[in-house]
């Protein structure tokens, strides 16, 4: 992709935001309060049923909530991308891979809206600790690599197949609850296999573990990375033998 598809694509995200708070007092702004009002109300709430320090806690699921709902909704939100933009793929030069990253990009500034919560919380818990803001950064790349791979996957396939969209939104609901989101990894043993073999705790932790104790998981960044590449090689298989039929079955 060429520079100029790049910028489309950002300039397609940001209007897609712009649009969503057009008559909105506050604007984007409002992304931010609906993740921090989340936080508090649920934070408290978990932290007491949990058995969790609750500075401590708060700050874990602001974390853990806002990277979640960047991977959850860049999935979600992927799956019907390419069926909602049939119009813009069919009447223009416009190729379907720029409607996943469209959506991919409008989900990472979101994203970027609401690390203001994670920040927040970071000086309510941790005052003194540091970040590992290099690890963070690479965490989060991952983060949006795997967010990208798989939203393209299942874009393509909900073209073909309609029930996928819903099977998608099912599939996040259900990685929701058994990952370590609302949950802290702390309550269960080390070995237990909803750790060892869930590959959202690798993704998560590859770009949360750097900001919540300024250290690094080493095991969840070359997880997260090895699941990275080989998604996006089968990713980029699917729409390469895909990319000319994607318009018919529109």
């Amino acid at each position: 992709m060429n520079s100029g598809a790049s910028l489309l694509w950002f300039r397609l995200a940001r209007f897609d935001i712009t649009l969503r708070y057009r008559n909105s007092t506050f604007g984007p702004l409002w992304i931010t309060v609906n993740t921090a009002i989340f936080v508090a109300s649920v934070g408290f709430l978990y932290a007491v049923l949990l058995n969790q320090p609750v500075r401590e806690y708060l700050h874990h699921l602001a974390v853990s909530i806002v990277l979640w709902q960047f991977l959850s909704a860049a999935v979600v939100e992927g799956a019907e991308t390419m069926i909602n933009s049939h119009d813009l793929i069919l009447n223009t030069k416009i190729s379907p891979a720029s409607c996943i990253f469209r959506c991919v990009t409008k989900n990472f500034i979101i994203l970027l809206h609401n690390v203001v919560v994670v920040f927040v919380t970071m000086i309510i818990a941790y005052p003194s600790i540091g970040l590992n803001i290099p690890m963070f950064v690479i965490g989060t790349v991952l983060l949006a690599v795997h967010a990208a791979w798989i939203s393209s996957i299942v874009s393509i396939v909900s073209v073909r197949f309609r029930d996928v969209p819903l099977i998608a939104a099912s599939a996040m609901q259900l990685l929701f609850i058994l990952s370590p989101i609302l949950w802290t990894s702390k309550i269960l043993p080390s070995e237990s296999l909803f750790l060892l073999l869930n590959p959202i705790s690798y993704i998560i932790d590859a770009a949360r573990t750097p900001i919540l104790n300024g250290g690094t998981d080493y095991t969840s960044v070359l997880v997260s990375a090895g699941i990275a590449a080989l998604g996006s090689i089968a990713a980029y298989t699917l729409y390469r033998r895909t990319q000319h039929r994607i318009p018919y079955w529109l």
